[in-house]
């Protein structure tokens, strides 16, 4: 009987390790991306990819300065935050660290965001994008903005696409509301978008079409089973086919889209087989 106790103890311990690493325990995860038509001077240029963070009140302090750390240690040009950066259903955003991260993570790079399913079933929007625009994020919702990275020559366009509540509310084409100049047409694109599941879609307007989208949404399935993939994503039901890492178009390549497994836990408190992580991609 105390060997039982003795093992069961030990198992019980790893068990409770396991699932801390699981879910505190970040991973960086880097991409080198060519883009067609990209000018040399961006070349190298990185950006640091974060996604579904899922910031609540008495959110674990730490990690929070566990993520603003590893994203000094990256070296970002600019940072982007695809969505559910806050849980849905919290009555108010007093006691949520929105501008602790916020700040940490402009005080590095130029930080832009979109919104996801979470982040717009919150409390009052309004707290959120004040808080968002005092901490000097750049909110693009249905925008699209120049980045030139401080180089005198060469660009990209960023475009943020908004999260809608209702599927009548969805434009067609997805981009529809995304104004571009006759210009930005002609150049590279990087599309922020939560939900990877349209990821054809995003590529219907031919004008607009991104050379790269950004998501997340899927937390990678949340659990990862050997050999499969993910388990369950939102939107796409059972062993998903998009549910993190990068993938291409099938009729043109030079179409990617990098999903991140995510860094927080929304409905389901636990990852398995599944840490979370920061994605880094170097443009080429």
């Amino acid at each position: 009987m105390d060997w039982l106790l003795i093992i069961l103890v030990v198992f019980s311990i790893g068990l409770l390790i396991y699932l801390y690493l699981q879910n505190y325990y970040l991973d960086i995860n880097q991409y080198t991306v060519t883009i067609p038509k990209l000018h040399t001077n961006l070349k190298g240029k990185k950006i640091l990819h974060l996604s579904d963070i899922h910031l609540k009140p008495r959110y674990n302090k730490g990690y929070i300065e566990q993520i603003i750390q590893k994203s000094k240690d990256c070296e970002p040009d600019i940072i982007v935050l695809t969505g559910d950066l806050v849980q849905a259903g919290l009555e108010d955003l007093t006691d949520v660290p929105i501008r602790k991260l916020c700040d940490g993570l402009t005080s590095i790079a130029p930080t832009y965001f979109i919104t996801g399913n979470h982040d717009i079933q919150t409390a009052k929007f309004e707290d959120l994008t004040f808080v968002l625009n005092t901490s000097r994020v750049r909110i693009l919702l249905d925008e699209a903005e120049w980045i030139d990275f401080g180089e005198k020559e060469g660009g990209i366009v960023l475009m943020g696409l908004a999260e809608r509540s209702k599927t009548a509310e969805v434009p067609r084409p997805r981009l529809k509301y995304i104004e571009l100049t006759p210009e930005m047409s002609k150049q590279p694109k990087i599309l922020l978008a939560h939900r990877p599941e349209h990821f054809k879609e995003y590529l219907d307007d031919k004008t607009k079409a991104p050379a790269l989208t950004l998501a997340g949404h899927t937390h990678a399935g949340q659990m990862r089973v050997p050999f499969i993939g993910g388990a369950f994503a939102p939107g796409q039901g059972f062993f998903p086919k998009y549910d993190y890492g990068i993938f291409s178009d099938e009729e043109d390549a030079s179409k990617r889209m990098i999903i991140t497994r995510g860094i927080g836990n929304s409905s389901f408190p636990f990852r398995l087989n599944n840490r979370p992580e920061l994605v880094l991609i170097t443009l080429n």
